[in-house]
């Protein structure tokens, strides 16, 4: 997609009842949405390079990158042609990686996609859960951090070796607790650990 008329816009409201006007907590959303943009950005530019996104902390808003010995040469591959390495074009479009992309651009798209969970807050008989963060402590895998009626979650998202892109990571995510769906993908000897297979 192009500058100008053919930027590309998403909104979504969950079903149920709106949220409240909280100014304060619409402008911490704000202010994490902003956030996870810059980190996606870095690394969308440092993957290439092989500096590799491994922590996201929302709270403190801090990050934390690696240096890999070699860094993915694959192309990454989008459904909307080539993607743009400057930031503000690259955020105009929709440039969501296809299967056989590096496992960096993968977890650059489910960083920047996941500000979307805070729209799920009033979701489901059970509502959404609060971001927390991202940890990826390999290519293979990222577990999205968050906290659900007190207890802290982690919900994994394969990276390496995908056969669909990451649709929607935060309204999947959201839909999944609000429902009360997570507690049915717990992984067996792994509390705490909800594998959706997103």
């Amino acid at each position: 997609m192009g500058k100008g008329s053919d930027r590309y816009v998403f909104s979504y409201e969950p079903l149920g009842e709106p949220e409240a006007d909280t100014g304060v907590r619409d402008a911490e959303d704000q202010a994490a949405s902003e956030f996870l943009a810059k980190v996606s950005d870095l690394a969308f530019k440092g993957g290439p390079l092989g500096i590799e996104l491994m922590r996201v902390d929302i709270a403190g808003r801090t990050f934390a990158f690696r240096e890999v010995r070699e860094a993915d040469s694959r192309t990454l591959v989008s459904a909307a042609g080539v993607v743009p390495t400057e930031d503000t074009e690259r955020s105009e479009m929709r440039w969501m990686p296809e299967p056989p992309s590096p496992a960096w651009a993968h977890l650059a798209w489910l960083v920047r996609e996941l500000p979307l969970l805070h729209t799920f807050r009033e979701y489901g008989p059970e509502g959404g859960p609060e971001l927390r963060g991202v940890e990826a402590p390999s290519r293979e895998w990222a577990d999205v951090l968050v906290e659900h009626r007190g207890q802290q979650w982690r919900v994994r998202v394969t990276l390496e070796g995908r056969t669909e892109p990451i649709e929607f990571p935060g309204m999947v995510i959201g839909e999944l607790f609000g429902e009360g769906e997570h507690r049915k993908m717990v992984v067996e000897g792994e509390p705490g650990l909800v594998d959706p297979g997103i």
